[in-house]
């Protein structure tokens, strides 16, 4: 009796642990299937912004040649404003990766990226704007604040550029003068050798 009764806790026991380890085995299955679906939404909060920038423009450079008057202008006006946006901020972010200097004209872009997304906007409600009274009188002030950001923008590129070249013809000249000295020195110790085997 007693061996049933030892038998029957022993596989009891074997169960509830059997048990135990499924348990164990589906909540880590369950917090790793948690772990990657955060992982994976992170990358796409991450990278849809950008998406959604990149078919914006898309479809506002199409609106830009197939829509006739103001709206086509808005619609121009849009992409010309994100693409020298774009533009500079891959050079000053390339440029930063090499001279930190550069930290405060990144500041400044990002301000003028953050007054052209409200002007992005007032650009975007012009483009379907149905009333062509009303699209002809905003138009002007919305061109102009366009200008003003693409030349702003331009500006930083620009002088982010002149300082990049300034910089690699110092580093050039730098170089050049330690070569000249290397090759003074590989020369004098030749010369050397020379002496020091005579003739």
């Amino acid at each position: 009796m007693s061996l049933a009764s030892d038998g029957a806790q022993a596989v009891a026991l074997f169960l509830g642990a059997g048990v135990a380890a499924l348990m164990v085995l589906i909540g880590v299955v369950v917090i790793i299937g948690v772990m990657v679906r955060r992982a994976v939404r992170r990358r796409i909060d991450r990278h849809a912004p950008r998406l959604r920038g990149l078919v914006d423009d898309a479809a506002s450079r199409a609106r830009a040649y197939t829509r006739p008057g103001g709206a086509g202008e808005a619609a121009r006006l849009r992409s010309a404003v994100r693409k020298s946006l774009e533009h500079t901020r891959r050079v000053l972010d390339a440029g930063y990766a090499r001279d930190t200097q550069l930290a405060e004209a990144r500041q400044l872009l990002a301000r003028l990226e953050r007054f052209a997304e409200g002007l992005d906007t007032d650009l975007r409600m012009l483009e379907r704007e149905p009333d062509p009274v009303r699209m002809e009188r905003e138009l002007p002030a919305l061109r102009e604040r366009a200008e003003r950001v693409q030349h702003a923008a331009g500006s930083l590129r620009w002088a982010a550029q002149d300082r990049e070249q300034v910089l690699a013809h110092d580093d050039l000249d730098r170089l050049g003068r330690e070569v000249e000295q290397e090759v003074a020195a590989l020369r004098e110790t030749t010369q050397a050798a020379k002496d020091a085997l005579g003739p």
